[in-house]
């Protein structure tokens, strides 16, 4: 079935989708070859493609819950902080890969930071809130102070 594509169109095809792929990979540089499979994959995924990661935030009567992607990361990569009234999540990926086999030789190093500050609609305790990473989810836990905490106020009906 290969065989039906005239040779001197299959090598200019060859070189048309070369050329595509080397500008893609000049303008979005998340894009890069998986050499062992020659497809695209995406990293650090949601890191890359805009100021941070993927992030929901929860807010319930008594907290504030934020659960951020970060893919590949360890709890060593990520860095939390608390700044007045915003939560700052940073993080840095490093991987290295190198393949030698005869004479033949690979190496290549890619790496990735991001920063993301998530304002915080009330005040929260700072000496209560906690951080976990599992398995390229971090959970952050942060309780709101007695003041910040919504009050009800029964309404009653004439």
């Amino acid at each position: 079935m290969n065989n039906l594509v005239p040779v001197a169109w299959k090598s200019s095809l060859d070189g048309l989708r070369d050329r595509l792929m080397n500008t893609f990979d000049r303008w979005l540089p998340a894009r890069t070859r998986n050499e062992d499979h020659g497809e695209l994959e995406v990293w650090p995924g949601a890191l890359s493609l805009s100021s941070g990661p993927v992030v929901d935030v929860e807010e319930t009567e008594d907290d504030i819950r934020v659960v951020a992607e970060v893919p590949g990361l360890s709890e060593k990569d990520i860095h939390v902080e608390l700044d007045e009234q915003r939560l700052v999540v940073r993080g840095e990926k490093k991987a290295t890969r190198e393949d030698r086999r005869g004479t033949y030789y690979y190496s290549e190093c890619r790496y990735g930071s991001f920063y993301r500050a998530i304002p915080l609609p009330c005040e929260v305790d700072a000496d209560k809130v906690n951080a976990t990473c599992k398995n390229g989810v971090l959970r952050v836990h942060l309780p709101k102070t007695a003041s910040a905490k919504a009050k009800r106020i029964p309404v009653s009906i004439h």
